[in-house]
């Protein structure tokens, strides 16, 4: 059965800075030959609105908020602005969205509200983990980015990472049980349908 599914990224082409955008991309042109794909992204530009396919479109946000302190505080005003989208999604027609897939800590926290509010569950997918990127976990910076991935690891349905490494690394740095984290190998034959199982799986959560 076709699901509805919104993708939050906070990098998507033409907007790159590492290799998620692609990821992300590849990803979304995958799932939309089988199921429908909201990508909720952000850009410097006004909003705007791509239709890609009948079964794949994009929604590019700006922050409405500048300048900021910190790669945090931008994140945490861009939320709001990714849960309106989602949510002016979800009202128009509500049977267009089944579930979420956020991927890394940006918009962990939307994806918590829309939850909450929306009864929409989530999968977090993690590309790496701060304890990683940072050179100095202890910093203040660090220690409230590692809470937002907490955060969203806890309240997902489903942490998906892209090897087993990182599947024991997310366990061991946030507490997660193995059971709700699942390794889909980016690039290999099977990972457009091992990532729509995940998906239909997390959509039996919905209320």
């Amino acid at each position: 059965m076709p699901l509805n599914i919104a993708i939050l990224a906070w990098e998507y082409p033409p907007r790159i800075i590492g290799e998620m955008a692609y990821y992300v991309q590849k990803l979304a042109l995958e799932i939309s030959k089988r199921h429908h794909v909201s990508v909720i992204t952000t850009h410097d530009a006004p909003y705007s609105h791509e239709k890609v396919s009948n079964g794949f479109e994009i929604y590019r946000l700006q922050n409405p908020v500048e300048p900021h302190v910190n790669v945090v505080t931008w994140a945490q005003s861009l939320c709001a602005e990714v849960q309106r989208m989602v949510a002016d999604i979800y009202y128009d027609e509500p049977e267009r969205l089944d579930m979420i897939d956020t991927h890394e800590w940006q918009f962990a926290a939307a994806a918590v509200g829309l939850k909450k509010a929306l009864h929409l569950p989530f999968v977090l997918t993690l590309h790496s983990l701060e304890d990683h990127r940072s050179s100095d976990p202890s910093l203040p910076l660090s220690i409230s980015i590692r809470g937002l991935e907490s955060l969203g690891a806890y309240e997902c349905e489903k942490v998906v990472t892209s090897s087993d490494r990182m599947r024991s690394e997310v366990e061991r740095v946030h507490k997660v049980p193995s059971f709700k984290v699942r390794t889909v190998i980016p690039g290999s034959h099977s990972w457009a349908e091992q990532t729509a199982q995940v998906y239909h799986e997390t959509s039996g959560y919905r209320l």
